[in-house]
């Protein structure tokens, strides 16, 4: 009985396939190799999730060029224009009893490089023996700023204006006069551009003989104010 068991046994297991009990084992070393290969594949991928996720925000950025800031002129460039607040303070060199106080605007246009078209309208007070003053004053100034660096510069300037007042100046003159005037100044950079400017002129009014009398009055005139781009 035994035997016809093993010859049944025999017939049938070579035709079920090829059977071993002896099956290879990966070795340590080559599990140890396997585990690595597998945690840097899965290091690799989650490095690579990590840098699209930082690269993907930039999808939904507005990536159409900004505007260019309009460029402001430099100072006394050719072509440019500022204008600016001031007032000073004169006295008269005959009589220092005899002073003046001019508060106004000014406007400057550069026709070159360091060289501008400034002139001035002011309000006029002119206290004086014989009765005080009032009066409004347009100056056509020429200005030259001969020495120009990046935050200051100084300029010669000059011209003559056009002055009506509500009395006599000086008092015995007229109520219409012409104002020439000369002196010299400097400008300063507080920044965005705008300049703070000192300055000191010699500030004459006469009618040019238009009246009998025309006595005339020289003051020595310091002002400042502040100059602003447009």
């Amino acid at each position: 009985m035994l035997l016809a068991t093993t010859l049944t046994l025999a017939t049938v297991l070579p035709g079920s396939g090829s059977f071993s009990l002896t099956e290879t084992v990966p070795s340590h070393r080559e599990q140890n190799q396997t585990q690595r290969a597998e945690a840097m594949a899965s290091l690799e991928s989650t490095l690579q999730a990590e840098s699209q996720l930082r690269i993907a925000p930039a999808m939904f950025q507005d990536t159409a060029e900004a505007p260019a800031a309009s460029s402001v002129p430099a100072f006394g460039s050719e072509g440019s224009m500022r204008w600016g607040v001031i007032g000073g303070w004169g006295v008269d060199v005959k009589g220092s009893s005899n002073n003046e106080l001019g508060i106004g605007v000014t406007w400057e246009y550069f026709m070159v490089d360091g060289f501008a078209f400034a002139p001035e309208l002011k309000l006029w007070g002119f206290f004086q023996e014989g009765g005080d003053a009032f009066g409004v004053g347009l100056d056509l100034l020429f200005q030259w700023h001969f020495i120009q660096r990046d935050t200051w510069s100084i300029y010669a300037d000059g011209g003559v204006g056009l002055l009506g007042t509500t009395k006599n100046v000086p008092i015995n003159g007229s109520e219409f006069n012409f104002t020439p005037q000369a002196g010299i100044g400097a400008t300063f950079d507080v920044g965005n551009n705008n300049r703070w400017i000192v300055g000191v002129r010699w500030h004459h009014i006469s009618n040019a003989g238009l009246y009998t009398d025309n006595p005339g009055r020289d003051s020595i005139y310091v002002y400042t104010g502040i100059n602003l781009p447009f």
